[in-house]
């Protein structure tokens, strides 16, 4: 028992620690040795002591549910712990986090028999259907599947100006769930630029670092039809129960969770029981939040409350690096001039890049041939053929050169001559203007030039196209030979 007037507690005070907790730590040392540990983790770790006064303790539990649940499992753990701690006139007191939309935290007392023999006695809700749900959740606690793709890693993950700051979050996420800024962390780009990749990498890496075990990815269509699932066979409690025990939630592609009133509102709770513990919470979606219409203004604000960044698509220098990676795990190497082809033609999808691979490999394997760059550009028409930009730095050279009258070397060499300097010049400005390759790229392409002097082409050109009607139309023309020579 608990000599609650005394300053020592046992040897186990800490220096400014207010009776409360001394009181509620006592109670969780003893429950502690009594139940299974992740279970204790689950229902204990959340609850917050409030204030200790006489012989009554006053705790915090997030929700309703979990008051109720509590209340139905493990109450007799509770009774004995506040009886050896307190002694057996000891009182207990609930207070219930509420949303704040609906007031202030209500609080609750418990029924007790007389303080003499010191029971705590809930109000007996549990019924046999009940009984059944708590011993199915007990046994999924042991059977926990997470749904993660061992794969997707971060460093099988490629960084880059596309996903910066995605990553950086991301990075600190998996270092410290729940307990960060980034609660939750909402990740949101274009299909196939590697959302799914990044979220599951943070759940693998806390995972690998031994943080939780208690990591579930879950797409937002699998979460709805097995919440629909739970309303249909009377398991709604259950399900409710197994989400609001996780200790990173992941969820995939919530602009699917638009228009379904009832999903969104099992969510509602879900997240405010999560965050309201120090859960971590990660999502994805194909746009801003703010942008995807049919959420509710509710779960919008929450969805808000942490961090959201975004994934662009991959300049050059990532999707070579990109390629090469992929290569690296499958111990292949590839010619300079298929990786930049393929780098240079597929430049809005990651999975369409790793899917270029994947064909290419596939074919050769089939046909016993070179992956030379004529064999590339064969097995991947179809991929590079349907890609948003397929243009070229090699199609842009051939048009000026047709334009100009000039060969491929004379535009790559050190010629000054007037039409070869400017056709030069007009190249890399339809280089810079028309294809997303950086300056150093165009700069190597036209004849391994520095990326100053591509600068001085782009203003020179620029300016010319703005102040003389000639070359507007000069620069016109060229763009319509351009995209002949891209059908």
């Amino acid at each position: 028992m608990l000599e609650v007037t005394s300053n020592t507690f046992q040897g186990k005070t800490k220096k400014n620690s207010s009776m409360e907790h001394q009181v509620w730590e006592a109670c969780l040392n003893a429950i502690r040795e009594k139940i299974n540990p992740l279970a204790f983790k689950t229902w204990f770790f959340p609850i917050k002591p409030l204030s200790f006064s006489g012989s009554e303790l006053t705790i915090e539990v997030p929700s309703q549910f979990f008051y109720e649940w509590i209340e139905e499992n493990y109450s007799s753990f509770l009774k004995l712990a506040l009886k050896d701690v307190i002694g057996p006139e000891a009182k207990l007191m609930y207070s219930i986090v509420m949303d704040k939309s609906q007031g202030q935290p209500v609080t609750i007392e418990l029924p007790h028999q007389n303080a003499m023999n010191g029971d705590f006695i809930a109000a007996s809700r549990a019924t046999e259907a009940r009984a059944k749900n708590s011993e199915e959740f007990e046994k999924n606690l042991a059977r926990f599947e997470t749904h993660l793709n061992s794969k997707y890693t971060f460093d099988t993950l490629i960084r880059g100006d596309c996903n910066s700051l995605a990553f950086a979050a991301s990075k600190s996420v998996a270092q410290s769930p729940g307990q960060n800024a980034f609660n939750p962390l909402v990740i949101y780009g274009g299909v196939g630029l590697g959302k799914t990749h990044m979220m599951q990498a943070i759940g693998n890496s806390v995972r690998e670092n031994r943080l939780s075990e208690r990591v579930l990815y879950v797409s937002s269509e699998k979460f709805a039809i097995d919440f629909v699932n739970a309303i249909q066979n009377g398991k709604i409690q259950e399900f409710s129960s197994f989400y609001r025990s996780i200790d990173v939630l992941i969820i995939d592609d919530i602009q699917f969770f638009s228009g379904k009133e009832k999903t969104q509102e099992e969510i509602f709770h879900i997240f405010n029981t999560l965050h309201q513990s120090n859960k971590q919470i990660i999502l994805s979606a194909d746009r801003p939040i703010k942008d995807i219409k049919g959420i509710e203004d509710r779960l919008i604000s929450r969805f808000n409350w942490g961090l959201s960044a975004d994934i662009q698509p991959p300049d050059y220098e990532t999707r070579k690096a990109i390629i090469l990676s992929k290569l690296h795990q499958s111990g292949v190497n590839l010619d300079e001039t298929v990786i930049e082809f393929i780098a240079t033609n597929v430049t809005e999808n990651v999975r369409e890049l790793e899917g270029c691979i994947v064909k290419l490999l596939a074919a050769q394997s089939l046909d016993n041939r070179e992956i030379d760059l004529q064999f590339t550009k064969s097995t991947l028409k179809d991929i590079i053929r349907h890609t948003t930009k397929r243009l070229t730095l090699d199609t842009i050279e051939k048009a000026v050169c047709s334009y100009f009258s000039i060969t491929p070397n004379d535009l790559k060499g050190k010629s000054k001559k007037k039409e070869i300097a400017v056709g030069r010049q007009v190249a890399m400005y339809l280089s810079k203007l028309l294809t997303d390759s950086s300056l150093k790229t165009i700069g190597l392409h036209f004849g391994g030039r520095d990326h100053s002097t591509v600068i001085h082409a782009v203003n020179t050109t620029t300016k010319k196209v703005d102040t003389i009607g000639d070359e507007r139309k000069k620069i016109e023309e060229i763009k319509k030979r351009i995209e002949i020579l891209s059908m």
